[in-house]
């Protein structure tokens, strides 16, 4: 959205496809209301889980649920997981 931006730098330098940032600005643009703050991109760093038991190789724990996307994402939860945030996650996966 900046002036001057050429969409192929800058989807090289966050790693994502032109066609997602073409396809995020037509969703920002038609929002119904502006929004308050400029675009940005967030920095994500992912862990790796603490394990909470052991389990045998190729064991799923109880209660794993497996969702995959018609984008071909992949959510893995468990009886633990907070609705609420699944529910945004999966929005967000999902383009909503």
């Amino acid at each position: 959205m900046a002036p001057g931006a050429v969409v192929a730098h800058v989807a090289r330098r966050w790693g994502v496809s032109t066609g997602q940032l073409y396809t995020w600005r037509k969703a920002m643009l038609v929002q119904t209301t502006p929004p308050t703050a400029a675009p940005s991109f967030a920095q994500v760093q992912l862990a790796a889980p603490e394990p909470t038991s052991v389990l045998p190789p190729n064991a799923k724990p109880a209660g794993l649920i497996e969702i995959v996307l018609p984008g071909g994402a992949l959510v893995r939860v468990d009886a633990e997981v907070d609705g609420t945030a699944l529910r945004r996650v999966l929005a967000a996966l999902s383009g909503r």
